[in-house]
């Protein structure tokens, strides 16, 4: 007896049925008759199409021809038809190619932009803007008015018009004037307006020099060098030791604000690009690290609004209609006032990030000091503030907070003063001021980084209940990692400054104890 079965040879594949895979057939086991069949079949097939392959058949031309025409004209009236069902999409530069659509659709927490979106933003524009200050008669939109003193404010307002319109004014030639910086950040203190807000943050930044006689000759001698080096570095990103740098700042930039249609226009992500690799270039000790992407978006805007009509949204104007020597301006004052910036946080992205190592060190201890009830609880949970505090320091709270309130804390962050706060709140004790604390950015080169410690220290203070009603690890981290912060605006900055710069004049002569304790295990 054989050891094959009937009907089975070595080899074979025996089809397996089942509930899920019934048998096409009503009769599952073949049988030579129907194998004879399927091969009758296949001759009849064989000889139907036999003339394909014969050679001695001719082709007539014109009509292969015209049977090509009438399927390219059947194919064109299909996809006329197609596009009526599902319109096509704009090829405007804000929109981008499969991948990169892919890559938003990863990484945004709310729904793609549709009608209801835009008209929302609209509603919360990305560029902050303070009462008209060119018009005194025309009244301000509530939701746009300044939350303090607005008497007050238009004399500053004025003030600030008098001085950076010194030169300008039609009929009258007067000689430009030197800027006194402390009264300049003491008018920038409580908001800019934003049509000056571009000239006020190369003069804060440090860009610019305050001397009237060097500041047009230093702004275009810094212009022409950042093109300089773009000329001279930008053709190395393709080397082998520079490669790596280039290829993430490239990953990187299509994620920035995924949902703002000016960052993902094909024109700004390549002024972007040539921004971070010069910088990386210039800055070997850190080079590109990942978030300092983020961190030249206020600026970009804030330069770019420079250019754009009052009445358009700078986060969906297409930069491609600026000629193009103003997009080379606003790209060279963005990577200036950028490197600015990093320049005084340095020590976040060299190797192991030691500077935010150390900021979340001090960021715990003040915490336990106060808001102890958090801080217990947070531990108790085991949620570790690296955990949620390194991003913060990072990207400076720019990925916790809308654009438009990140501009308006960045206009805090220049070297900010108590004094002007406690004035500015009617709460001002020249007792209550120690003489470090007064003037603590003009005395100390991280005062940058140290008041953002403060900021932080608040911004985790206000979701303190919130927080507190979490009962579990996850519960905690999902709320910090997703803070309702999508409808901030001034009034939250406002109120999150004043209660860093409250904990700032309480805590500032213990930085030594929390450096101390910070350093220790």
């Amino acid at each position: 007896m054989s050891r094959w079965s009937t009907g089975s040879t070595p080899g074979s594949v025996k089809p397996v049925y089942g509930a899920r895979y019934p048998p096409l057939h009503t009769t599952i086991s073949g049988s030579p008759t129907k194998e004879a069949n399927r091969h009758d079949k296949f001759h009849d097939y064989e000889e139907s199409v036999s003339d394909a392959w014969d050679t001695r058949v001719r082709v007539d031309e014109s009509l292969a021809s015209a049977s090509a025409a009438k399927i390219l004209a059947a194919h064109a009236a299909g996809k006329s038809r197609d596009e009526e069902i599902m319109p096509p999409v704009n090829t405007a530069p804000t929109k981008n190619s499969r991948v990169q659509a892919l890559q938003r659709l990863a990484i945004q927490k709310e729904p793609l932009p549709s009608t209801t979106a835009s008209l929302a933003q609209t509603a919360n524009p990305i560029y902050p803007k303070l009462p008209e200050i060119s018009d005194q008669s025309r009244p301000a939109p509530v939701a746009s008015a300044p939350p303090h003193g607005g008497d007050r404010d238009q004399t500053r307002f004025a003030r600030l018009r008098r001085l950076f319109s010194t030169g300008k004014n039609s009929g009258r030639s007067s000689p430009p004037m030197d800027i006194d910086l402390d009264k300049l950040r003491e008018d920038c203190w409580m908001g800019i307006p934003h049509k000056l807000r571009p000239q006020a943050w190369r003069l804060l930044s440090g860009y610019l020099p305050t001397n009237a006689e060097r500041r047009e000759v230093t702004l275009q001698c810094k212009r022409d060098e950042y093109w300089h080096y773009v000329e001279q570095y930008f053709h190395s990103r393709f080397d082998d030791q520079n490669s790596d740098t280039f290829r993430q700042i490239h990953i990187d930039i299509p994620r920035m604000c995924p949902l703002i249609p000016l960052f993902q226009q094909k024109m700004v992500q390549e002024m972007f690009e040539r921004v971070l690799y010069i910088w990386a270039i210039r800055h070997p000790a850190s080079g590109y690290v990942q978030g300092i992407n983020d961190l030249v978006t206020p600026f970009f805007v804030v330069f770019l609004s420079e250019f754009i009509p009052q009445d358009v949204e700078v986060g969906s104007f297409d930069v491609s209609q600026l000629p193009l020597e103003q997009c080379q301006l606003v790209e060279a004052d963005s990577f200036w006032c950028v490197s600015a910036l990093l320049d005084s946080i340095q020590d976040n992205y060299t190797f192991a990030q030691p500077g935010i190592q150390r900021k979340v060190l001090q960021l715990r201890h003040l915490m336990s000091r106060v808001d102890r009830p958090l801080h217990k609880h947070l531990e108790t949970n085991g949620v570790e503030y690296l955990q949620f505090a390194f991003r913060w320091m990072n990207n400076l709270l720019m990925r916790e907070i809308p654009l438009r309130a990140t501009i308006r804390l960045l206009g805090h962050l220049f070297e900010p003063k108590l004094k002007l706060f406690f004035e500015a709140f009617g709460d001002f004790d020249e007792n209550r001021i120690r003489p470090s604390s007064r003037q603590f950015s003009d005395s100390e080169p991280d005062g940058f980084s140290q008041f953002h410690n403060y900021v932080c220290a608040a911004f985790l203070r206000t979701w303190s209940r919130q927080l507190q009603a979490e009962k579990d690890f996850q519960g905690i981290m999902i709320l910090l990692q997703n803070l309702p912060t999508q409808s901030w605006g001034d009034r939250e900055i406002c109120e999150l400054t004043a209660d860093a710069f409250s904990l700032q004049s309480v805590f500032d002569g213990a930085r030594r104890h929390l450096s101390a304790q910070s350093s220790s295990p």
